[in-house]
This record gives C-alpha cells, sequence and structure tokens, in this order.
C-alpha cells in the first residue's frame, strides 16, 4: 500500500484534484488570498503530512511534472511575442529595472536572513527566491543547496508576490499593465506571471519578460559568486 501512495498513479491524479479543486475554490471566492497554488498547496501538503509520505518521494513520483514545468515557461513566451513592439520601444527602463531588481531581490533576503542567523543552507537557497521553478532547481544543485527547501522558498516567494503585489502597486497609484507585469516577473515569477496574464495579455508579456530575463541573468551570475566567496 506504501508503494502505491509513493507512486506515480497516487501522486499526479492528487496533484491534478487538488489543483482543480483550488481553482473552484478561487474563482468562488474571488480573492487572491486562495490563488490556485496556494489552496491546491496546502490541500496536497495535507494530505501528505497525513499518509506520512515524504518531500522526496513525492517529487520522484511528480516526476512527470517536473518535466513539464520548463515547456509550460517556454509557453509563455507566446504573449511575448505578441507584445514584441510595445517591449522594445521600452529597452533601456527595462534594462535598468532587471538589473536592479535581479540584484536586489535575493540580496535583500539573504542579508536579513543572515543577520536573523541563518544557516548556509538557508542562505543558498534563499539566492534562488526569485528565479522560477526550473531554473531555481538546476542552479540548487549546481552551487550545493538543498532542492527541497529552495523549491519550498520559490513558491512561497511566487505565491506572496502574486497574492500581495498587485494590491501594493495598486495602492501606489501604478495601474500601467506594463510596469505592474515586470514587476510581478521579476519577484514572483512564474506564479506573477499567471497572475498578470489575468489583467491583460500585454501584462502577462512584461511578466513573461521579466521572468525569463531575471532567471538568465542569475543562472549566469549566481554560480561565480558563490564559488567566488568560497
Amino acid at each position: 500500500m506504501s508503494e502505491l501512495l509513493q507512486s506515480p498513479l497516487f501522486v499526479l491524479p492528487l496533484n491534478v484534484c487538488a489543483f482543480l479543486l483550488g481553482v473552484a475554490i478561487y474563482r468562488r471566492s474571488g480573492t487572491a488570498l486562495l490563488h490556485p497554488i496556494v489552496g491546491a498547496g496546502f490541500l496536497v501538503a495535507a494530505v501528505l503530512w497525513s499518509l506520512d509520505i515524504s518531500y522526496s518521494d513525492y517529487r520522484n513520483a511528480s516526476g512527470l511534472l517536473y518535466a513539464l514545468l520548463g515547456p509550460a515557461v517556454v509557453a509563455l513566451a507566446v504573449p511575448l511575442k505578441q507584445n514584441l513592439a510595445i517591449i522594445r520601444r521600452a529597452g533601456w527602463p527595462l534594462a535598468v529595472t532587471l538589473a536592479v531588481g535581479a540584484l536586489l531581490a535575493p540580496v535583500v533576503a539573504i542579508a536579513i536572513a543572515f543577520l536573523f542567523g541563518a544557516a548556509e543552507p538557508v542562505l543558498l537557497a534563499l539566492s534562488g527566491k526569485s528565479i522560477t521553478t526550473p531554473i531555481a532547481l538546476a542552479l540548487a544543485e549546481k552551487i550545493h543547496a538543498a532542492q527541497s527547501l529552495t523549491a519550498g522558498i520559490v513558491v512561497f516567494t511566487g505565491v506572496v508576490g502574486a497574492v500581495f503585489g498587485p494590491p501594493l502597486l495598486e495602492r501606489l497609484n501604478i495601474r500601467d499593465h506594463r510596469i505592474i507585469g515586470f514587476a510581478l516577473g521579476i519577484n514572483a515569477h512564474a506564479v506573477g506571471t499567471a497572475r498578470s496574464l489575468e489583467f491583460s495579455a500585454l501584462c502577462g508579456a512584461f511578466a513573461a519578460l521579466a521572468m525569463g530575463l531575471c532567471g538568465a541573468l542569475t543562472a549566469l551570475v549566481l554560480p561565480l559568486l558563490v564559488d567566488a566567496l568560497n
């Protein structure tokens, strides 16, 4: 029985059912606090805890979904292509924003964690907090960070950014979908991009651009920094 619970025959339907239920709850409630990833995540976590299924077993059984993460991210290039002319006109402001945002997002988190006495594994995992999961997991393996902790931090960052980012930007009187999308793409990666697509294709395009470039920049720079510090 335990082998069945740790196999794709159980875990994959669990993921699908939890997500569909999360979507239904989200649409019925109409609040970003119950985003499908939040609801589905809690449901899956509750089942795993109640059945005593470890994260490593869960991840191994969810291999198909992890393999689909890459194509799902690439598919976000569709709204990017549709709005390419608008993106080109904002090239330099986007480049400056990307450089500053990609640097500050992990540095601030690592600095706060360091001041509170976080151990090195936590600091390494935090370094990938603002990049999408496929890139973050690949980087975690390269810099010898815990993949389970990295995945948890990435998802938590994305959910918090997607839930609280739009209301914060609205309170700051920022309603330009280009700015909203780019901010969510840098700070909340794939979850923020999915949230951006709820506003408009233009918002989603800028979020996808920010997410992709931020991930690429971090993938190039982070291993060099870690090697230099070691």
